[in-house]
């Protein structure tokens, strides 16, 4: 991942504001008309966007920047051993885990906080990076489609998603077990209770 490629994005993300606006306003409205909670579905409808614009910079800095070898790598951590603890070694393998570190921050709190969970971070990076590197090496020149790209663009989506941590912890509201809804109290109405039976 270079600098060009990195600026490149940056810059097409800054350019299409207005689209990111223009969505996020169409988000915003389709949200808040049923509920008028309005703070809340813009909340949501930023993360939105920002995951997709996120998901654009990722695209852009790995599948439309032309690379050297072309080439699969499968064996775990072979691909960092190589690159060493140099300077080089330390960009390239700390550029892969700062590229998912903006994806993994908005996640927990995109898709109506559906992925609040670690795993499910964990799980949706490691999709995205298996996807761009499937991709990487069927459409992209000279890029080299590595499984540490997946461990290292995983563990960035999760420190992102640990950063990220008091924006969406407990943001997903939890019915405690025993409650029933409507406020009538810890045993709801016709709720039988068990007595005796011990945690299974």
């Amino acid at each position: 991942m270079g600098w060009s490629s990195a600026t490149a994005a940056v810059d097409a993300v800054v350019v299409l504001w207005p689209v990111w606006a223009a969505a996020l306003a169409v988000l915003v409205w389709m949200r808040g008309r049923g509920h008028g909670r309005w703070g809340r579905a813009a909340l949501d409808s930023a993360a939105d966007v920002l995951a997709v614009c996120a998901l654009l910079g990722i695209a852009a800095v790995t599948l439309f920047t032309p690379g050297s070898v072309k080439a699969v790598e499968l064996a775990p951590l072979r691909d960092i051993a190589a690159t060493g603890l140099g300077v080089t070694g330390l960009v390239q393998s700390g550029g892969n885990a700062a590229l998912f570190v903006p994806l993994g921050a908005v996640l927990p709190l995109a898709l109506g906080r559906r992925l609040a969970r670690w795993v499910r971070v964990l799980a949706a990076a490691a999709a995205v990076s298996a996807v761009v590197e499937t991709l990487q090496y069927l459409v992209a020149d000279g890029h080299v489609a590595s499984v540490d790209d997946v461990l290292l663009n995983s563990a960035g989506a999760l420190l992102g998603a640990g950063l990220a941590r008091p924006l969406w912890r407990g943001g997903r509201p939890r019915i405690q077990e025993g409650a029933a809804p409507g406020g009538c109290g810890p045993r709801g109405p016709g709720r039988r209770v068990s007595r005796g039976a011990g945690p299974r």
